[in-house]
């Protein structure tokens, strides 16, 4: 189990004036929650919060004074023109207790429909939801795409799942596939012209026979 350590101060003042101060300090406005504790109003400085979430770390624990808080990143805002993160929720979690979390799926090899017949590797997801104990988060679910041809896919079923750890994305949905290119031909297709141009050429020659 991945963590970082963040360090947070309480938010005594919640005006919006002074949520503007904070970003011209480097900080953003955050909540953590607890079950059905009142929630914390925190200002967290916006570097350390991107650190955390470069880190992929899922757990993070929360440094407020003397007291330290396990949670998770649950909810982050942008704002809609910079991007850039402007409030944070961390929900408090206990070690015994199942969670919801998204995994990141990391795609490696280079696909054989790729390299030798012109196919385009799509990929359709880049997190698989699951539940368990945070002590059993998984880092990530890695697909190898080597042995991918054209028309081939891999899916959440397909994957290796520690255990302790239930899916709940549909097995059934595809997270990697080969697809043919536009204008691009399979064997079976190339095949198919072949034999149909040697048929015509056979023809060709009965009739030129004939004549």
């Amino acid at each position: 189990m991945a963590n970082y350590k963040l360090n947070t101060d309480l938010r005594t003042n919640l005006h919006k004036r002074v949520n503007k101060q904070l970003r011209k300090e480097g900080k953003i406005p955050a909540v953590y929650y607890f079950h059905r504790e009142k929630p914390l109003p925190l200002a967290v400085d916006l570097k350390e919060l991107r650190s955390a979430i470069h880190s992929g770390a899922h757990i993070i624990e929360l440094q407020m004074g003397n007291k330290k808080h396990i949670c998770i990143i649950r909810d982050l805002q942008h704002d809609p023109v910079s991007d850039e993160i402007i409030h944070a929720d961390f929900m408090g979690i206990t070690l015994q207790e199942d969670i919801t979390v998204d995994v990141p799926i990391v795609v490696e090899g280079s696909a054989i429909g790729v390299k030798n017949f012109g196919g385009v590797l799509a990929q359709h997801l880049w997190e698989i939801e699951v539940k368990c104990k945070a002590t059993d988060i998984p880092d990530n679910f890695t697909v190898n795409v080597a042995n991918l041809n054209i028309g081939d896919s891999i899916t959440v079923g397909d994957l290796v799942v520690p255990e302790h750890v239930e899916l709940l994305t549909p097995t059934n949905s595809s997270i990697v596939s080969v697809v043919k290119a536009t204008g691009l031909k399979t064997e079976e297709e190339l095949e198919a012209g072949e034999e149909l141009e040697e048929g015509e050429e056979g023809e060709e020659s009965e009739e030129e026979s004939e004549e």
